[in-house]
């Protein structure tokens, strides 16, 4: 008290130390909240630079000897690329800056993708290298999606595109992509919506192979049913979840695309594992049996277990 005495009127006012004093907590909240206002990256400045980097970087030009990118900036792509990620992840918090944000987070994230097959850096885990796991990132983005589209409709064929059209990196499974979309889905009609989507996405395909030529190269032929059946395996996650389970498996028996029909079971029955209950699997099992499939040992041993312990077991479906 006696040094708030000994100070000068004019220091009180400057530093406001009568509101420190009446109420630190709201005096302790606004300077908190002033210092992020002073912090926010100018949209304007990060829009430009974010076009930029992309463009120089599918023009490889942080691999490539060019004039634009001098030789000892090229390498400094992923301290450039993370900084962006991050202030375009904070203005799309920010009403005014929401779509136009999230729509260059979604571009970022397409070039990652891109860089995880294709020579566009020195390094070929893009986002290894700039330390955000593809997962994050992709959550990032469906999060920002969900908060700025107008229906829902377009955030989820959206979200589903970007997992079935672009490359994963290399501790990245799509599977792991549709779990993250699914958390998203958090109420029986996105679900809904989300299966619906899915499946016209996968009638879409199938009609373009059928009308498509024959003779399509065979790393089409594989993107295509690649793409189909992640789709097909997000319906079973999304139907599991509503606790249509026999819907689910059926979709998946009539459009998922495999060389023969024991690893067509294989697939089902590890979805069936992860998504669904031990009679399922049982059923699914059974079922394969009297179509006259002769399903792997792994299965045979799973299905003994489970006749014995009525469960799943603790471990990895890998070790099978």
């Amino acid at each position: 008290m006696e040094m708030y005495k000994q100070m000068p009127k004019k220091m009180r006012e400057e530093k406001e130390i009568d509101e420190l004093i009446d109420n630190p907590d709201l005096f302790k909240s606004r300077k908190q909240q002033a210092k992020k206002d002073v912090q926010l990256p100018d949209f304007a400045s990060v829009e430009y630079e974010v076009k930029t980097f992309i463009d120089n970087a599918y023009k490889q030009n942080y691999v490539a000897p060019n004039q634009i990118i001098p030789k000892k900036q090229r390498s400094q792509w992923r301290f450039t690329a993370k900084r962006l990620v991050e202030q375009l992840t904070v203005l799309a918090a920010q009403p005014q800056h929401a779509k136009a944000s999230t729509a260059y987070l979604e571009k970022m994230y397409k070039l990652l993708c891109y860089a995880s097959g294709h020579y566009v850096f020195a390094s070929s885990e893009p986002f290894h290298t700039i330390k955000i796991s593809q997962m994050d990132f992709f959550e990032r983005v469906v999060s920002c999606k969900k908060q700025v589209a107008d229906e829902p409709d377009q955030w989820i064929r959206e979200s589903l595109l970007l997992i079935v059209e672009n490359d994963t990196d290399f501790e990245t499974l799509k599977e792991s992509l549709s779990e993250v979309l699914l958390k998203f889905l958090d109420n029986a009609p996105l679900k809904e919506k989300a299966v619906s989507i899915a499946e016209n996405l996968v009638q879409g395909k199938e009609a373009d192979i059928k009308n498509g030529s024959k003779n399509r190269r065979s790393i089409t032929k594989y993107r295509d049913e690649r793409y189909i059946n992640d789709l097909v395996e997000m319906v079973v996650m999304t139907q599991s979840a509503l606790g249509e389970y026999e819907e689910a498996n059926e979709f998946f028996k009539k459009h998922y695309r495999a060389i023969r029909e024991e690893v067509k079971l294989f697939v089902l029955l590890k979805l069936v594992m992860l998504y669904q209950r031990v009679e399922d699997w049982v059923r699914e099992y059974d079922a394969a049996i009297q179509k006259g499939i002769h399903p792997r040992e792994s299965l045979q041993i799973m299905r003994n277990y489970i006749q014995r312990e009525n469960e799943f077991p603790n471990y990895l479906w890998g070790s099978f």
